[in-house]
Order: structure tokens, then sequence, then C-alpha cells
């Protein structure tokens, strides 16, 4: 007997290990659920590996939230539930650590089932895969294992007593059960209160209603860098202008992308807008050509080796250094190397009239337009104020699937 329990508590402690894990990776998907919905993140997940595997397309999906909640924070409110029970049980710090244990076991039954879901409909019902999310639902498979060793007196007729003795003598686990939607909603909206973005659908839904009002601008579709999941056709053509040193441009880039990556109807073009008079006629006063010859560089790296992505994300990922360094040189012989473009080749490309002359020719497109600034959206043909967050992309989406 004394072994047993021994053992038991061995599987306990490593429940406790799987459930803080899991918790961690709860707490960072919704950290991140945050920073690309909302356009709060500086860089695109650390868990991007490609485009079937990217956590931030994941994230921009439907299936990210549930009840308005992020599902990962609902996770981290279940866990943390979950926790608790498993601690009291291997502590002994309950009357009847049996019952206790068995109350464990059924949680964690309902995280896993919550898994299976999640999965299966990652697999079905997604394009994309987050390696975050997947490693979330292994340790909760880990954990019920776990949980399910270690419970005792395990039976079927025990657990329909011990779910009859949860609304009788058993209340206090009623009690932490209803904590759990408290604490994800509380949670979730006390983030949003705290980031001034508590009336953000109602935002996105009046940011919608003057799109669609908006008169209709003239934008060349080919010209710029093209993004799209799918090969059908878009139902939702976004273009947006920006500046490789605008540091709202560099937060807006992960959330727009995300978006795009998940909605295979939706095709983006990048259209470089230098917030630089040498290369931008609509800016007053000059300028000192960096702006214009990163976006030259842009331009350049598409044209020779079709790695215009790549230097987009590369500019603005090393944003900071770039605007305090100050030298356009540098930045072409660090940007040649992660392109795969010798330096020289880049070089000529960015120096080469007709290079300018294509900015030239986008810069106009998006001052004809009237854009006040960057990043600026278009949606269709029509500016879509705040269309660098990912709820007014997506109430803007649903109106266009009515």
């Amino acid at each position: 007997m004394k072994n047993n329990g021994s053992n038991k508590n061995t599987f306990l402690l490593l429940a406790i290990v799987s459930t803080i894990i899991t918790m961690g990776l709860h707490i960072y998907l919704s950290q991140h659920y945050y920073g690309v919905k909302f356009g709060l993140a500086e860089a695109g997940s650390v868990c991007n590996i490609n485009q079937k595997f990217n956590c931030d397309a994941v994230t921009a999906s439907r299936f990210s939230d549930f009840l308005g909640v992020p599902v990962a924070l609902w996770g981290l409110a279940t866990n943390s539930v979950l926790l608790f029970f498993l601690f009291v049980t291997r502590q002994n710090l309950t009357q009847d650590r049996a019952k206790t244990s068995r109350y464990a076991f059924l949680l964690s039954l309902v995280v896993l089932l919550a898994s299976v879901v999640m999965g299966t409909i990652s697999l079905t019902a997604m394009s994309n895969l987050c390696i975050f999310c997947i490693t979330a639902y292994v340790f909760s498979i880990i954990t019920f294992a776990c949980t399910l060793t270690g419970a005792e007196n395990l039976s079927v007729q025990n657990l329909i007593e011990d779910i009859k003795d949860i609304f009788t003598s058993d209340r206090w686990v009623l009690g932490f059960l209803a904590a759990i939607p408290v604490i994800s909603f509380g949670a979730n909206l006390m983030y949003l209160e705290s980031h001034g973005l508590g009336d953000v659908e109602k935002v996105a839904n009046e940011k919608v209603s003057y799109w669609l009002s908006a008169p209709t601008v003239t934008l060349d579709p080919t010209a710029g860098l093209q993004m799209q999941a799918g090969t059908q056709t878009p139902i939702m053509n976004i273009v947006e202008f920006a500046d490789f040193r605008c540091p709202h441009c560099k937060h807006a880039a992960p959330s727009i992308h995300a978006f795009v990556q998940s909605h295979p109807d939706v095709k983006l073009t990048f259209k470089p807008f230098p917030l630089d008079g040498t290369c931008n006629d609509a800016i007053q006063g000059g300028g000192d050509g960096i702006s214009c010859g990163l976006a030259f560089a842009v331009m350049c790296s598409e044209q020779i080796n079709k790695t215009g992505w790549k230097a987009h994300d590369y500019l603005f990922e090393n944003q900071m250094d770039i605007i305090q360094d100050q030298n356009l040189d540098k930045n072409l012989q660090s940007l040649s190397t992660v392109v795969g473009i010798p330096k020289d080749d880049l070089k000529k490309c960015v120096e080469a009239p007709e290079t300018k002359a294509l900015v030239i020719k986008i810069a106009k497109e998006g001052a004809d337009a009237k854009i006040r600034g960057t990043p600026t959206v278009f949606v269709n043909n029509k500016v879509l104020e705040g269309g660098q967050l990912i709820p007014v992309l997506d109430a803007a989406y649903k109106s266009l699937r009515k």
C-alpha cells in the first residue's frame, strides 16, 4: 500500500509539472493572441516556421477565440484550476484525497477532450498549424495519463457519485469550476480595457461603415509585393502603403500578414510609400534618401530572385538598428546576405533609374489616393481606417461574405 501511494504521488507530481508547462504555453499563446489581433506585436511569432506551420495565421483565424475570449486564455484558466486539484491531492490538503484525485481526473479529461476538438479543427478546417498549440495538446495527453494513474478508487460508479456530490456536499468544487469562465472573461476584459480596446468590436463596425461609403480609388494591382495563401480569385484585395522606418508599419505587418495567410480568398499587395522627399513628391522638405533606398532594395530583391517579402520582413525586424545606423550602404550589405544577392548586384539595381521610377510611381498612387500617413490600408480600392487591426479586417471580410 505504501509503495502504491508513493507511485501515485510520483504520477501526480508528473501531472503537476506537465500542467505547469501547459500553462506556460497558454500564457505565451494568450499574449501572442493579443499581439497579433490588435497590432501590438513587433514581429512574427517564434513558432512561425513556414506557411503551413504558422502560429500567426492560426491566431488570426476564427477558431482562435470562443465567446470573444482567446482559446488560450480558456486553457490557462482551466489548467490553473486543474493545478489546484492536483496540488491539494498530492499534498494531502483535502479531507478526502481519493475523491479529490478523481475530480482532478475528470477535469483533466475535460482538458483532453478540448484538446482533441481543437486538434481536429486544426487538421480538418484550417490550412495552418500552430506548433505551440500542438505542444499544449501533447502535454494535455501526458497530464491526463498521469492523473489517470494517480487517481484513487477510480471506477464508473464512484465517478457518477462524485459528479452528483458536486451539486450537493461538494459545492466547493462547483465554485472552482465556475471560476474558470469568471477568470477567462475577467482577464480578457481587464486586458482589453487596460490597452484601450474595450470597444474594439464597436469601433471595427464603425470603420467598416465608413469604408463601405468611401470613394473608390485607382490602384495598380501589379505594382508591389503580392501575397495570397490560396489560388482562387480573391473576394478581398488588401493594399497596404508603408514606410520601412515607420514604427506603426512594423506593428501592422504581423497582423495583416497573419490575416491574409489564414484566409485563402484574401490577397495582399504591399506598396512602399517612403516618407522621404527624394523619391516621394508628396513629402515636402526633402529627405536623407534612406527610406527610398530601402524601398528600392525590397523591389530589387523581388525583381532579382523573388525575395521581396524576405527583405520586407528583415527590414521591419531590424528597424531600430536601421534607424540608429542611418547608413544605407551598411543596410544594403546586411540585406544582400539575407536575400542571397551579391551586394554589387543589389546596389546596381537600387541605383538603376527604372527602380527609382517604379517607387516614384507607387508613391504617386498613394498620394493620388490621398493617404495621410503610414500605414494606410485599402480594401477593394477603398480606404479602410484601422485596417492594420485584425478585428477591423475581419469585420470587412464578413461584410463581403454576406
